[in-house]
Formats: structure tokens, sequence, C-alpha cells
């Protein structure tokens, strides 16, 4: 009970947050920490291994970061989980590349784009067919495609925050397989909100209800405990030093564009 009555509090305080501010506004004053690379054994490359959109297979995250990913693992292990890594800082090239792949895969379709952009698959052809859009549509899309990707930026006032090395994206592992979240990685809708299991008014999730909501309580009270906040709109994402960060704790942020 104590535990679900912390998530709520959490819940409250960064969705609060996030209507009220815009991290983009908030000041970095960097203080020069390295990039440090993840070991093997809790990395897991997903945009290299799975949808092959890099051939970089190594994840770096700022040193305080990598610590308290080991910090949550300690918490996981006791109770039965693990984690693994998905990814961590990452380049502007990649961020573009995910931009307009999610913008082809996903937000299309809420704005009736499908069909118009799915016959291509290279970046420059869906860009080039997105720019004949009207303005107006340009706006809307990219707009609701940025509450799960942002643009990629290396400007040092207001980077990506994946670029900053103070966002990562993990999963929880049961057993060494990846545990049920209720929805796959990088899914773009309301049921891969980080706290969409606590709604008082929700669908229920396909199979085990209880155990995936479970998943996700273990896997929310880890990171937070470990130091991180949460991204309201997906489970996996975390952030700590970045301006994200800084929104929902208060003050500035650390970390600024960094390369490895």
């Amino acid at each position: 009970m104590l535990n679900y009555i912390k998530l709520q509090w959490v819940r409250c305080k960064t969705l609060q947050a996030y209507r009220s501010g815009d991290w983009k506004e908030i000041t970095i004053k960097e203080n020069g920490e390295p990039l440090v690379k993840i070991p093997k054994e809790i990395s897991f490359p997903y945009y290299s291994r799975v949808m092959k959109l890099t051939d970089n297979k190594e994840i770096y995250l700022r040193q305080k970061v990598f610590n308290k990913i080991k910090k949550a693992r300690l918490f996981l292990q006791r109770e039965g989980f693990d984690l693994k890594v998905y990814d961590g800082w990452r380049g502007a090239e990649l961020q573009e590349n995910l931009f307009w792949y999610y913008m082809r895969a996903f937000t299309a379709k809420q704005f009736g784009k499908k069909e118009e952009l799915e016959q291509f698959n290279t970046l420059s052809e869906i860009k080039i067919r997105f720019e004949i859009f009207s303005p107006e549509i340009q706006a809307a899309m990219i707009g609701a495609n940025r509450t799960y990707v942002s643009l990629p930026s290396k400007n040092p006032l207001c980077p990506s925050p994946h670029t900053t090395g103070g966002a990562v994206d993990v999963w929880l592992f049961k057993d060494n397989k990846a545990a049920n979240l209720g929805v796959p990685f990088d899914w773009m809708k309301k049921n891969a909100g980080a706290f969409y299991h606590l709604k008082f008014k929700r669908k229920r999730f396909l199979g085990n209800d209880s155990q995936i909501c479970h998943n996700r309580e273990i896997l929310l009270l880890a990171m937070i405990k470990a130091g991180f906040s949460c991204y309201g709109p997906e489970i996996w994402h975390f952030n700590y030093g970045n301006q994200m960060d800084a929104l929902v704790k208060g003050g500035h942020a650390i970390y600024s564009y960094i390369e490895p």
C-alpha cells in the first residue's frame, strides 16, 4: 500500500510538472561528467539489434546515470528481477532516423496520412513527401510525434534529451527474459504511459493484468529509488541530470549535448 501511495504521488508530481512547464526552457549548467560504456551483460542495443537503424552496438551513459542503473539493479535483484539498458546516449543521426521512422509508422495514421507515407522507406523520401502537407498539418504531426521522439538537436541550450547521456531506456527482465509490461518497447499509445496502470479508469492489459501492473510498479520503484525521474508517456524512459529531470525535480540541468 505504501508503494502504491508513493507511486501515485510521483505520478501527480511528474504529470503536473510537464503540464505546467517546458523542459526545453530549463537552464543547463554542464558539469563535464564523462560518458561511460555500459557493460555487455546489461546492454541490449535495441535500435541496432532489433530495428537495424544504426550500426552502433555500444551504449553510453553519463557516469552518475550508470551508477544509478547499478543501484536500480540491486533493488530489482532482491525482488527476483533484473533490467537491461535498451538505449542511452543517442547521436543526432539516430535521433533523426527515429523521428521520421515513427512519424511514418505511428503518427501518420493519427492524421490520415498513413498510406501517403508508408510507401516510402528512406529518410529523404519520407521527408520530401511530408513537406507536401500543409503547414498546419506538418506542425500538428510534428507536435504529436515529439511526445515520443524529440526532434534532433545539438543545441547546447536545448539538446535532445538522449544526446545528453542523461536519458535512458530500460526494460525489466525476469529469468533473463523480457518481462511483460503490457506493451512493446517504443509503443506510441496511451497504455505505454509510465503511470497508465495507476489510472482509476483504464482498459485492462491483455493477459495477466495484475502481474503486468506488478512488473510496472517494480520497475518504477527501482528507478525512482535509484534517483531517476519518470517520463509520463513511456514506461521505459527515465531521466537524470538533463532538462527533463530538472523540470520534475526543480533547479537546473547538469547535462547538455555531449559525444563519446
